[in-house]
């Protein structure tokens, strides 16, 4: 015999479906969590790598210019003549203009001594700024570091060598370190290092010392 459900059965039976208010807060909040979690993750990884990448261009920016140094690029002096003994090179300082870093290429003509006449003058070929936040943090020479305001790498023919020079800085230098800054509180720093040789690296910096 069948007996009709009770009206009591059939509510409890309505109550256990779907989610409670409490459960779906609850669900909400976990979500919104490890979205936010992801989010940061995310940009964080993507800095990373443009910051990487920023490294690279300027070790590329560099190896550009040997590239002109080396294979002697025409410099237009003027409308009908053109020069090939000048070298070429890039030309780095701790400067900023608005919180905003730059370096220079530039070729070696006026005089040809190896270091940059300035933005004022014929030598200037490109002013490069890096994005707002990375930072030129210190500019040093040798094995030593010992720091310099500013560094001037040229290449002329024959050779790939690099001659480095430091308005502030008088000995030889057989080595010159650029140390780059990213922005934010973890002073994430990169090193492009360049040998006497015309040797271009990029290297982590790591508890002080630029390491490959």
């Amino acid at each position: 015999m069948l007996f009709p459900k009770s009206k009591t059965a059939q509510i409890s039976k309505t109550k256990t479906l779907g989610f409670t208010l409490v459960e779906m807060l609850v669900s909400i909040s976990i979500f919104a969590i490890v979205s936010a979690v992801v989010l940061i993750r995310n940009n964080e990884f993507n800095s990373g790598i443009l910051f990487n990448n920023l490294a690279y261009e300027i070790a590329l920016s560099i190896r550009e210019m040997q590239t002109y140094g080396i294979t002697v690029k025409a410099f237009q002096t003027d409308s009908t003549t053109q020069s090939f003994q000048n070298g070429y090179g890039v030309y780095f300082d701790t400067n900023s203009i608005d919180g905003i870093y730059s370096f220079a290429q530039f070729t070696d003509i006026d005089p040809r001594d190896g270091l940059y006449a300035g933005d004022g003058s014929s030598e200037k070929l490109f002013r490069l700024k890096l994005k707002p936040g990375n930072s030129i943090y210190r500019l040093c020479v040798n094995d030593s570091c010992s720091p310099v305001n500013d560094l001037a790498i040229t290449f002329v023919r024959p050779e790939p060598d690099a001659i480095m020079k430091s308005s502030t800085y008088s000995d030889p230098i057989t080595k010159a370190t650029i140390i780059i800054q990213a922005p934010g509180t973890e002073m994430v720093r990169k090193c492009v290092v360049i040998t006497k040789v015309g040797q271009i690296s990029v290297q982590n910096f790591t508890a002080g010392v630029c390491t490959p």
